[in-house]
């Protein structure tokens, strides 16, 4: 087919690849000369009428949107038995490829992604056209960085459903709570799709998966979204996936407003949920001399190691303890006016007298000069007790405003690996503390609990010193 000519206008070049219902050409427009994109209808066993419907679909409703994050339409038509749909040719790979090759992108690049794309939703949605096919292999990265949605193969106009009952279109990986209940796509499906794909551009995989359809699709229906661990990931971006996936469609965002307002959400209104399912970051810094592709030990969990991050969260909480007390390891402040606690030789006025003979003293034993006692340091294991027990506390003051029992449940397990500190067994602690904070990410799910900033603060610090729940400290 190469060399062939459609409609003696355009000469296809190279096969870009192949998708659904249709192949991808380079071709050369050669009315304009400019090279395009042409989509190609492929041969299909049986009959094909179907496929045909929705490529039709696909270029009436691409036609209709005019956007910088949106392949453009330029022409369609039928040559012989081939329907084919010319777009705007994108010199860059889509996702899916880019995460083959090039392996994940950064977090600022997702950002620009999340942004992009929203801006792509938010064009469909405004024209009245679901997608219902959101996936990397639909989303095309120009060398400037541009993001281009294309493939509205099975898109439709709101309102306007053109599939039969129980069809179930796009991918398993990629499909709404909504849809795999059989109802019908919205344009909340298409953000909960999003979602999906920001998901794996940060870890690497959708965030449900399974041996067949059935089991993930069941998943999206019942599983809270796994966590997104990468330690260059910021909370607010991790937060934003975490409400794209919500099982509510009503709970997701809804505009690129809303996706750009969750990006840059302030710091003191941070929610658990911005780091999902309550599993801290596990990564260490990496030593600046160390070589690239290799990651120092992290066996020999210390418990000094430990201590360390939670007590600069504690500190003001055991510093207030002491002070209501009464305890203290340092000498007491002098007063206005009183006497100082070092005598200090005072000039006098009084007349000179003569000076008597100084009799020679008798040796005495001399007596050492008291050295101030140095100040105590608070036990590590004993601090990150009191941090544990602290949360804990923080989060069963939360039980008189929530609708759930959660609180109490995830308070209980806190105070279990408290007393596992206390012995010594931190492996025993990180898995009550991370099935506390899981516990009550899935209440906050559920809308029926909201944790404070102080405890989102101490939930994410106490898990930085906290190995992982399964033991295996390494990668």
């Amino acid at each position: 087919m190469n060399g062939e000519v459609l409609a003696g206008r355009y000469r296809l070049l190279t096969l870009l690849g192949r998708g659904g219902a249709g192949e991808v050409w380079q071709a050369e427009d050669t009315v304009l000369d400019r090279q395009v994109a042409v989509k190609l209808l492929r041969s299909l066993d049986g009959d094909p009428m179907d496929a045909v419907e929705r490529f039709r679909a696909e270029a009436q409703s691409a036609a209709r949107l005019t956007h910088p994050n949106v392949v453009a339409t330029y022409d369609v038509g039928t040559e012989g038995d081939h329907v084919f749909l010319v777009m705007e040719l994108v010199p860059g790979p889509d996702l899916a490829k880019l995460m083959r090759t090039s392996g994940l992108p950064t977090a600022s690049m997702v950002e620009r992604i999340a942004t992009q794309g929203a801006r792509a939703l938010d064009a469909a949605h405004e024209a009245g056209i679901v997608h219902r096919d959101v996936k990397p292999a639909n989303l095309l990265l120009a060398p400037d960085g541009t993001l281009k949605m294309t493939d509205f193969g099975i898109a439709k106009r709101a309102g306007n459903e053109t599939t039969g009952l129980g069809v179930l279109l796009g991918t398993a990986s990629y499909v709404s709570p909504e849809q795999v209940r059989g109802e019908p796509a919205t344009p909340a499906s298409d953000w909960y799709s999003f979602g999906c794909v920001l998901h794996e551009l940060l870890t690497g995989t959708p965030p449900f998966s399974g041996p067949a359809a059935d089991v993930v699709m069941r998943q999206h229906l019942e599983t809270p979204p796994p966590p997104i661990t990468r330690t260059d990931v910021p909370a607010e971006l991790a937060g934003l996936v975490t409400h794209l996936l919500a099982k509510d469609p009503a709970a997701r965002p809804s505009s690129a407003e809303e996706v750009d307002r969750l990006l840059h959400a302030p710091a003191n209104t941070q929610v658990l949920a911005v780091e999902p399912l309550g599993i801290g970051q596990w990564e260490e810094d990496r030593d600046e001399t160390e070589p690239h592709g290799h990651r120092a030990s992290r066996g020999g969990f210390s418990l000094a190691k430990a201590g360390i991050a939670a007590a600069v969260v504690v500190a003001g909480v055991v510093g207030a303890l002491m002070l209501r007390a009464g305890v203290s390891n340092d000498p007491p402040p002098a007063k206005a006016g009183g006497t100082p606690t070092v005598p200090v030789q005072k000039a006098t006025t009084a007349p000179k007298t003569t000076q008597q003979p100084t009799p020679t003293p008798t040796p005495t034993k001399t007596t050492p000069t008291k050295k101030p006692k140095p100040k105590q340091t608070q036990n590590p294991q004993a601090v990150l007790v009191q941090g544990l027990r602290t949360l804990a506390a923080q989060v069963r003051a939360t039980q008189q405003d929530s609708h759930s029992k959660a609180p109490r449940d995830a308070a209980n397990q806190l105070d279990q690996a408290a007393q596992a500190v206390d012995h010594g067994d931190l492996q025993s602690a990180a898995q009550h503390f991370y099935a506390a904070r899981q516990r009550l990410f899935e209440a906050q799910q559920r809308r029926r609990w909201q944790p404070t900033p102080q405890i989102v603060s101490l939930f994410q610090t106490i898990g930085q010193s906290l190995p992982r729940p399964n033991g295996d400290n390494h990668e």
